[in-house]
């Protein structure tokens, strides 16, 4: 018992001390390298997105688009002016298209419509240009 009045109660030797936990220069560390990795992923990101927009235009050009104006076609029986005539077709019938921005590509921009086209003299010409310059249409499928 006299030994337990040498030592205090709270007093830790280096042999109790605990090693279990992680330091927080050693936290810190990992937050930076996850920051680098995080930073490093997301510039890149921005390719992968940039060509699904890219896609979706294409889609939409070549099938959605044309699918509302053949279907305008089919029940008016002639192509529509332009395309704000699909949110507001004539006799009564129910619009093709509920808002104005499912009229626009992925960019937020109109979607450009001739009719007769140019490209497709005996239908119309569907169009959008992607923040490269690319033009693309319902002339060109992608294939």
């Amino acid at each position: 018992m006299n030994d337990l009045r040498k030592k205090p109660i709270n007093s830790r030797t280096p042999a109790t001390r605990r090693t279990g936990g992680f330091t927080l220069v050693e936290i810190l560390i990992v937050l930076a390298l996850i920051g680098i990795v995080a930073g490093l992923a997301m510039s890149n990101l921005g390719g992968i997105f940039g060509s699904g927009k890219v896609q979706a235009a294409q889609t939409w050009v070549n099938s959605t688009g044309e699918a509302y104006i053949n279907s305008y076609y089919a029940l008016v029986g002639e192509y529509p002016k332009s395309l704000a005539e699909l949110r507001t077709p004539p006799n009564g019938l129910p619009p093709f298209v509920k808002r104005a921005s499912d009229l626009q590509d992925p960019w937020g921009k109109d979607y450009l419509y001739q009719c007769p086209g140019s490209r497709n003299p005996s239908s119309f010409d569907l169009s959008t240009t992607a923040p490269d310059g690319k033009v693309i249409g319902n002339w060109d499928s992608g294939n």
